[in-house]
């Protein structure tokens, strides 16, 4: 047995170096990739790095446009309600201007009508006198006349009525500018 047993303890030696041996090794080739991990990682870092140097403007820009965004929507939508409040006032401005043109039509349009047909009833009235004054004229007496007839009361009249016309036309127009309005 101790023969079996002296090969058998030289065997576990050799398995034993042979074992170190390869554990050796193994040490090495891991210490390698490991040094060549180290290596990747620095390169990684020195990436991100310079990454981040490339990141950071951007991410400064990337606020100042957003700040200056919200400043711009700010001031346009304070815009908006200015433009709101403006569009407002010159809605009721001109409700009022509407109301004050009513006011004042059906205010002035009945003392207008009522000088023009006022001058329309004495015009008329100038007619009917002309017209009874040229037709009784003629039915009296040449001793008994009212007028003298060396003079034409025929002319002196139609210009008094033309005179009248010239104003009653101008009122009309006047009237008719004032409708308009």
């Amino acid at each position: 047995m101790t023969d079996t047993y002296q090969i058998l303890l030289s065997i576990s030696i050799i398995i034993q170096i042979i074992l170190f041996i390869a554990f050796i090794v193994l040490i090495f080739k891991l210490s390698g990739y490991v040094k060549k991990l180290i290596g990747k990682t620095d390169e990684l870092k020195e990436d991100i790095n310079s990454f981040k140097l490339r990141l950071d403007p951007l991410i400064d820009d990337t606020l100042d446009l957003v700040k200056k965004l919200n400043t711009i929507s700010g001031k346009v939508e304070e815009n908006i309600d200015t433009i709101k409040k403006v569009t407002d006032r010159v809605k009721d401005i001109t409700e009022d201007i509407y109301e004050f043109k009513n006011r004042l039509q059906k205010k002035i349009e009945p003392p207008i009508n009522d000088t023009i047909n006022f001058y329309t009833a004495i015009i008329k009235g100038i007619k009917v006198f002309t017209e009874k004054l040229k037709n009784s004229h003629g039915k009296l007496p040449a001793d008994n006349l009212l007028f003298d007839d060396k003079f034409d009361y025929d002319v002196e009249i139609k210009e008094e009525y033309n005179d009248i016309n010239k104003e009653l036309n101008e009122v009309r127009k006047k009237l008719e500018e004032m409708k308009r309005v």
